[in-house]
């Protein structure tokens, strides 16, 4: 298979489609009447605890929504899987391990 500009960005507005996914999540605190629900370090820890529970997730939405005998949409599936893999199994630890405050006394210490 050869990428075409057209099948690159498919690939590309994958990922950044999933990019606003994850954003959302980080801001759904913020949302008047949806953040009082929301518990945004509970449902982090949960995620990384199960990180490849919560990859099957992800691409379980994103398969079920397109359609994968198309191979436009199958690229835009790809590109969110990419990005969703990137993002729990890089992103999110890196995240959770600059939040720690035990961290941040450590950083302290050593300076």
């Amino acid at each position: 298979m050869t990428l075409t500009p057209t099948s690159q960005s498919s690939l590309f507005a994958g990922a950044v489609l999933w990019l606003v996914g994850w954003l959302t999540f980080f801001k759904a605190d913020k949302i008047p009447f949806v953040g009082r629900f929301i518990d945004r370090e509970r449902i982090l820890t949960w995620m990384l605890k199960n990180k490849v529970l919560t990859l099957l997730c992800t691409e379980f939405v994103n398969f079920g929504v397109h359609n994968p005998t198309n191979p436009a949409t199958t690229l835009f599936a790809i590109g969110g899987t990419a990005f969703n893999a990137v993002m729990i199994f890089v992103f999110l630890p890196v995240f959770k391990w600059r939040g720690r405050k035990s961290n941040k006394r450590i950083l302290r210490e050593a300076i």
